[in-house]
């Protein structure tokens, strides 16, 4: 049974982000705020790294789904193998810039993964990072500390350099 379009009233772009940038599958004409469509990409990008769970998570198969109601809010969601799909909107509008977007983007993704797909992510060790509006941008922090430990968007590479500084024993 097809998903109900719980957008029916929005602008709707639907796509798969690729390493080349999005590949979309429905617009309704023209491109979405380029803000958002980083934020997407950002958190996709950070999604191919230190996720942690029984479920499989095919990144390159999630089909994003982006919606701008008639009232300017925001609503993210996905379809995707082997794990469920989900729309959610908080009000977030339209004209937010790209640090609050990728942060709500980031958010937003992790509760979908930790609440309902029990997968850890982004988890470093037994901790898993927060997303957080810094004075720098949009970050990935250790709670346990309170220190950023990467941009949103760089946690794959900022993962390939703690892994290239661990000792030998550790890697």
């Amino acid at each position: 049974m097809p998903m109900p379009d719980w957008n029916q009233d929005s602008l709707v772009w639907r796509f798969a982000m690729t390493d080349d940038g999005p590949d979309f599958h429905d617009t309704p004409g023209f491109d979405p705020p380029d803000p958002w469509l980083l934020a997407i990409a950002a958190v996709a990008r950070d999604l191919r790294c230190l996720r942690y769970g029984e479920r499989e998570l095919q990144v390159e198969r999630l089909v994003w789904e982006l919606a701008i109601s008639d009232q300017y809010a925001v609503t993210l969601g996905w379809r995707g193998p082997r794990v469920g799909g989900f729309n959610l909107c908080h009000g977030v509008s339209m004209d937010a810039p790209y640090p609050q977007a990728a942060v709500w983007v980031a958010e937003t993704t992790q509760g979908e993964l930790t609440g309902y797909e029990f997968i850890q992510w982004p988890s470093r060790g037994r901790h898993i990072l927060n997303p957080l509006l810094h004075p720098e941008g949009p970050v990935w922090v250790d709670p346990h500390t309170d220190t950023p430990v990467a941009t949103i968007g760089e946690l794959c590479e900022q993962t390939a350099a703690w892994e290239a500084l661990a000792p030998p024993q550790e890697r």
